[in-house]
């Protein structure tokens, strides 16, 4: 593969990857690139320990090679990604990056903005166990994604958590590295919209106001001068927020509560249970601000910019009303959230969504800048809710269907 198609390739993935890891080795030099969530790159400039996983399935002619990371964000469930080299230029980059005293490693969010970046340490002893482990890379498995690679893949997986329910697989070589990170670079990454401009710093000490920028950036170019960060309305005190931002077309209005998940620090003592519960917490909090906002607006309420001005939009369209968090955790009962969900769509007419930025953003890359085909699918997500009954669910980043 070509240096230019393997950029092309790389480029294509971090947009449409929910979380990856890439090597990187051309003529501008060596890099490693990561992409995750938000309050993951938050956890690891607070200092959580960063561990890099390679798996090598040897039953095969030409052994398959696994890369992977696990991010210590919580000292029970860590965050694991993994994934299968398949090119050439990935073995070689992972070698020549292995030869390296210290190398970048650039940290990309859901926005696939570089957010952060930092130098990357690995021990002498480490890095000769990896180009060990590699072996001879023109050996290695190169080619398609296929039936084997993915069962390979599956128990690469197998072999790093054995409690994951998959069948038919079994443990392959595995080799883990620690990592060392420092010499942090915060990038000041700057949205210019229609409306307005947001700087966005992922260190910025308020962490609601940050999360907010990011969401209005989300959506800066599918609505462009139909996107509001903050609108206002009239009170007895002279003005209150409406809702964290608004957006409209011809056919659709979009409500949206942001909640971020603070990280002051990592704390080993701060179970999940903990977590999941000042989440909900914020969660409850954000549907009864949505309730609020989509009455004042079916109520015909003046709605005002940050500058004083008039927005005007069609008040009798059913409106999106999301609660948009930083990552919507998996852990915990959810039961007393959707039925808190469904009791509010009957009591006010609205389309009531729980999400996180990353499966939002999978419905803003799916709309590919349409506005309707966005209302429509967040319309089925709805059906969706109703009919499973849980706020945890993912649609296919590719095709944007549900699972069945």
């Amino acid at each position: 593969m070509r240096e230019t198609d393997a950029a092309h390739r790389i480029a294509t993935e971090l947009r449409h990857e929910s979380a990856a890891i890439w090597y990187i080795a051309d003529e501008y030099g060596e890099k490693v690139m990561v992409k995750v969530l938000s309050p993951t790159i938050k956890a690891l400039i607070a200092g959580c320990k960063l561990e890099f996983l390679y798996g090598k399935d040897s039953r095969h002619v030409f052994p398959f090679f696994h890369a992977g990371l696990k991010i210590w964000d919580d000292p029970v469930h860590y965050l694991r990604m993994t994934s299968i080299q398949r090119f050439t230029q990935e073995h070689r980059s992972l070698k020549r990056i292995m030869d390296l005293e210290t190398v970048n490693i650039h940290f990309h969010n859901e926005l696939t903005i570089c957010a952060a970046a930092a130098t990357l340490t690995f021990s002498s002893e480490d890095r000769q166990q990896v180009i060990q482990f590699l072996g001879n890379i023109n050996d290695l498995y190169t080619g398609a994604f296929n039936h084997l690679a993915k069962h390979s893949l599956d128990c690469f997986d197998h072999t790093i958590d054995k409690t994951q329910n998959l069948t038919g697989v079994q443990e392959i070589a595995l080799l883990s590295i620690q990592g060392k990170l420092s010499d942090w670079i915060i990038m000041n990454n700057t949205f210019i919209g229609a409306n307005e401009t947001n700087p966005i710093q992922i260190d910025d000490p308020d962490e609601g106001g940050h999360f907010e920028k990011e969401t209005w950036a989300s959506l800066e170019a599918i609505f462009l001068n139909a996107l509001y960060r903050s609108p206002k309305i009239p009170d007895k005190h002279g003005f209150r927020e409406l809702t964290d931002v608004l957006a409209f077309h011809q056919y659709g209005i979009f409500l949206i509560e942001t909640k971020a998940l603070s990280i002051p620090e990592i704390d080993n003592e701060r179970n999940m249970d903990r977590k999941v519960k000042g989440l909900q917490k914020q969660i409850l909090k954000g549907i009864g601000q949505l309730k609020g906002a989509a009455k004042k607006v079916a109520a015909n309420t003046n709605v005002f910019d940050s500058q004083g001005k008039l927005i005007d939009f069609d008040r009798s369209i059913c409106p999106h009303c999301i609660v948009l968090v930083s990552e919507l955790l998996p852990f915990g009962d959810w039961k007393e959230i959707e039925l808190k969900m469904m009791t509010t769509m009957i009591e006010q007419p609205m389309y009531l969504h729980v999400m996180d930025l990353r499966e939002f953003m999978t419905y803003i890359g799916f709309c590919r800048g349409n506005k309707e085909r966005l209302d429509a699918s967040l319309m089925d997500r709805t059906s969706q809710f109703v009919e499973l009954q849980t706020i945890h669910i993912r649609v296919d980043r590719n095709t944007g269907e549900f699972p069945g």
